[in-house]
């Protein structure tokens, strides 16, 4: 499944690659043919022994193909030297597999040292790197693995899978073994890691809502161990190729296209504010004058502090501490579907959207997520209707519509 003319160039690509283990007639991955473009991020998903991670595997030469041929950056590695072909190639597993006895710098630093890089290069990428991840170098470099977090660890794995700045990065369920809030707030992390890094990744995972969050494209693996249908989440939700790939997204896809469009993409409703140190009569004013119950105060650097309304003004003990500490607080980052999450523990019904210095940008509310699904559910029929995409043609989408109906 090539990629279309109007794709980025293939970072990857695959051709017949192919796998049989000793002792079985029936192949672990069967004929998987694809382009993975550069800086994107490409998951595989699909049910349990698919082949999905075997693939992965393969790509690195972890697993070495029965048959077919792996290029990277156009250059063919299927019999290149396995050990140089990983030191392009950065590799991030469910268990991070940290060295217990090495510092986190030490584990970092673990590729450069191979490389030969000087002592200052390696104490400078490990420092960058550190602070890339959201952890403090002079805080978290000398300890070890035993003293972190899940999900402290999880970022130390992805830090040193890009310790020598690999152009390719595979992911083996790196957020699989964390808890839910953990695994959701870092997923929301690294997506804003990939705004910076731009890396070509592949992702395997076996949960289709991480997969429509995370992918850029989305290729579903069956039982067969072949691709099913890789496509844009967007094109897997409205127009599944089959029956398998349309059980495997399963229902509730007005819901799963929420994870598919970020709080940027979106036009953010208004809401009024005033500064927290204001009069209580211009902010009696100001909330006189809109529709809104609420008035969002916001401190000097633009800050979301807290929501008043009338009754709070009204009361005789009054004071600029008063009302409701603003909680549902998103970043442009997070997805439309995050955004909901949050809207439900707000007091107001909606989520306030700040900016990486925590400045208030505007909200999000329920008309904002309802005309932006339907905004997708317009570009998605669109796409359709104009143009085949990823090897998927108008024409197969209209069969398999026909043989679901």
């Amino acid at each position: 499944m090539p990629a279309s003319e109007a794709d980025p160039p293939a970072m990857i690509r695959l051709e017949e690659l192919t796998k049989y283990y000793p002792g079985s007639d029936e192949p672990a991955v069967d004929a998987v043919t694809m382009d993975i473009p550069e800086g994107e991020i490409v998951v595989l998903v699909g049910p349990s022994g698919c082949g999905k991670t075997t693939t992965l595997k393969m790509i690195n030469r972890i697993v070495e193909p029965t048959s077919g041929r792996i290029s990277l950056e156009g250059e063919d590695v299927t019999d290149v030297d396995p050990d140089r072909l990983r030191r392009r190639i950065g590799y991030v597993i469910q268990q991070v597999g940290l060295f217990p006895h090495r510092t986190i710098a030490q584990n970092i630093a673990t590729v450069p040292r191979l490389l030969g890089w000087d002592k200052e290069r390696i104490t400078e990428r490990v420092d960058e790197l550190l602070e890339l991840v959201g952890m403090d170098p002079a805080t978290y470099g000398p300890r070890y693995p035993k003293e972190l977090s899940g999900g402290q660890r999880q970022r130390v794995g992805v830090a040193r899978a890009m310790a020598a700045d690999p152009p390719v990065m595979l992911m083996d369920e790196p957020f699989g073994a964390i808890d839910p809030i953990t695994r959701d707030r870092l997923q929301n992390e690294f997506l804003r890691l990939q705004q910076e890094i731009e890396k070509t990744i592949v992702f395997v995972t076996h949960d289709i809502d991480e997969a429509i969050k995370m992918g850029d494209r989305i290729a579903i693996f069956g039982n067969d161990h072949r691709i099913q249908q890789y496509a844009s989440p967007e094109m897997l939700l409205s127009n599944p190729i089959n029956e398998f790939v349309d059980a495997f997204t399963g229902t509730g896809a007005s819901l799963k296209r929420l994870n598919l469009t970020r709080v940027r993409d979106v036009a953010l409703s208004d809401w009024p504010t005033a500064a927290s140190d204001s009069p209580r009569e211009e902010l009696q004013r100001r909330l006189a004058e809109t529709e809104h119950s609420f008035l969002l105060l916001l401190d000097r650097q633009q800050r979301p502090l807290r929501w008043i309304s009338e009754r709070d003004l009204a009361r005789s003990d009054w004071t600029h501490h008063g009302g409701l500490k603003v909680r549902a607080v998103v970043e442009p980052h997070v997805t439309l579907h995050n955004a909901l999450d949050e809207m439900l523990t707000s007091n107001v019904g909606v989520a306030t959207v700040v900016d990486e210095r925590g400045a208030y940008q505007g909200v999000v509310d329920i008309d904002t997520v309802m005309t932006a699904v339907n905004a997708m559910r317009a570009e998605t029929r669109e796409r359709v209707r104009v143009a085949p995409w990823h090897g998927v043609t108008a024409s197969d989408v209209a069969d398999a519509t026909e043989s679901r109906a």
